[in-house]
């Protein structure tokens, strides 16, 4: 086998290893977990990882590759006439880090078929000279690759390099994660329930099951305008300061609350008694509970309500989404998905879309 087989197989064999430990990180760590320790370097990162130049998405992770499988070789070398430790980058790119894309990445860096080609690659090697400045579109994003390229070269620590390889691939990861994954045209009703069941078993300190009410809600309300509005909060904000009574708030014109909606995880007898006390005085006649779990004797629950002088209904939350979903139409539930993905990207972290974006990819592929 020739040497440069040698090479492409050993980087090939490195991604793989390095994204595996990536791809083990529990997702509600990734806001926090990091392989670089200086912060600086991982803005750059992270910014390189979406930059508006398709090829610097690619350079990033490739030169790094290269320094990571052999580090004599020099990463701000592009072609191998470059001289002392110049590699063929175009070469590695299309041969290793294109196909891993396509297999693992989705095509989050831009689903190029040879991104070296590219005219800021076409070059020797990757330097701040004004004669090259001047011939790149977007400079800023050059300069930050310099940066990170040129940090990796002067340090030439083995071990460093492989923490910055990672740290590109954990950046890749938070980016393909936080996308919604593409859908087929139909998502049935069992592939709801299987993914809120998950979901929702999780605890999510109520963040899980406001966050599919309130999406579901929405998307009825937008069908048949039965409210003027469906308002809620994130799950972390207090009612009281708000001036809130509910989870969500379904109003008329007039800002009159028709319906409020309590959401929980688990809902037993006194969360229902704590929450019929705030329909009670703040004159709401209409409730609807919705939780993962219930905890309650229904029988009791209604008479209970009806004591406060209050109409309610209690349903399973997934049992709620199947029956509002298939009474409407099958597009809703693949509106449902889009629908939380915004929610939780307005309402919470990187952490909480992930999570919820590997249920949906598990049990939702594509054809």
């Amino acid at each position: 086998m020739s040497k440069v087989k040698n090479f492409l197989n050993e980087a090939a064999k490195i991604l793989e290893s390095a994204w595996q430990e990536v791809t083990s990180i529990p997702p509600a760590d990734l806001e926090t977990k990091y392989f670089v320790e200086d912060p600086n370097l991982r803005s750059i990162i992270g910014e390189l990882v979406k930059a508006r130049t398709k090829a610097f998405r690619y350079a990033c992770i490739t030169q790094v590759l290269a320094k990571a499988t052999r580090p004599r070789l020099n990463c701000l070398a592009l072609q191998a006439s470059a001289g002392n430790g110049s590699f063929d980058a175009r070469s590695l790119c299309k041969k290793v880090v294109v196909p891993f894309e396509g297999q693992h990445f989705g095509g989050a860096l831009g689903r190029s078929k040879d991104p070296y080609v590219s005219k800021p690659l076409r070059r020797p090697k990757i330097s701040l000279g004004s004669g090259v400045i001047r011939q790149i579109k977007h400079q800023e994003e050059w300069k930050k690759l310099h940066i990170l390229l040129k940090t990796v070269e002067n340090r030439n620590d083995h071990t460093f390099t492989q923490q910055v390889l990672k740290q590109i691939l954990l950046e890749i990861r938070k980016l393909i994660s936080q996308q919604p994954p593409p859908l087929p045209e139909r998502v049935s009703a069992e592939q709801i329930r299987a993914i809120l069941a998950e979901y929702l078993a999780q605890h999510t300190l109520g963040l899980g099951p406001q966050s599919v009410a309130y999406s579901l809600l929405d998307i009825f309300n937008k069908k048949t305008h039965t409210y003027q509005e469906v308002t809620s909060n994130p799950p972390t904000a207090a009612d009281a300061p708000a001036g809130r009574v509910a989870d969500i708030e379904c109003k008329d014109a007039k800002s009159d609350l028709r319906l409020a909606v309590y959401v929980t995880h688990k809902l037993d007898l006194s969360k229902l008694e704590s929450e019929l006390e705030k329909c009670k005085g703040s004159g709401a006649i209409n409730a609807l509970f919705l939780a993962f779990e219930i905890d309650v004797n229904r029988q009791e629950a209604y008479e209970k309500a009806s004591q406060y002088g209050v109409n309610v209904a209690i349903y399973d939350l997934v049992d709620f989404v199947l029956t509002i979903t298939v009474l409407l139409n099958s597009e809703m539930r693949k509106e449902l998905i889009k629908q939380i993905y915004k929610v939780l990207e307005k309402w919470s972290g990187i952490g909480a879309i992930i999570e919820f974006a590997e249920i949906v990819k598990k049990y939702i592929k594509n054809r």
